[in-house]
């Protein structure tokens, strides 16, 4: 009968090790569907140095505002460029936020989290690089 209860507390051990498992992927999933949702709904707002330009923008690189102040009328050609980089700025803001909501979730180390990580520096180089990348 020993052999019996050995294979029984082994089989109910087993099934145990496998509820945790179930429970811990349900909840990994209810996380990701949270910073799913979240991503809808992040934005950043970047006020160029000068104050002229607000773009606020989305970690997908969505732009839902470009706001110009009374003083953004001085120079077209220079506010063009005004417009760009404070632009970029907004877009790279955005997807850091996200990242690091991605990272606090998934833990710094997740390969997902480096893998975005690497498509957002791709996509939006960090503020002083000339580059303007893919927007």
């Amino acid at each position: 009968m020993s052999g019996d209860d050995d294979l029984l507390a082994s089989m109910e051990a087993l099934n145990a090790k496998i509820d945790a498992q179930i429970a811990q992927s349900r909840a990994r999933a209810d996380e990701s569907a949270r910073v799913a949702a979240e991503a809808t709904q992040v934005t950043a707002t970047v006020t160029s140095p000068d104050g002229r330009i607000t773009v606020v923008a989305q970690p997908t690189g969505g732009i839902t505002a470009v706001r110009l102040s009374s003083a953004a009328a001085d120079d077209a050609v220079a506010l063009g460029a005004l417009i760009t980089a404070t632009i970029a700025k907004a877009q790279r803001a955005a997807a850091d936020i996200m990242l690091e909501s991605m990272a606090q979730t998934l833990g710094a180390d997740s390969g997902l989290v480096d893998a975005v990580r690497r498509d957002v520096d791709a996509v939006f180089p960090a503020p002083g690089d000339s580059s303007l990348g893919y927007r």
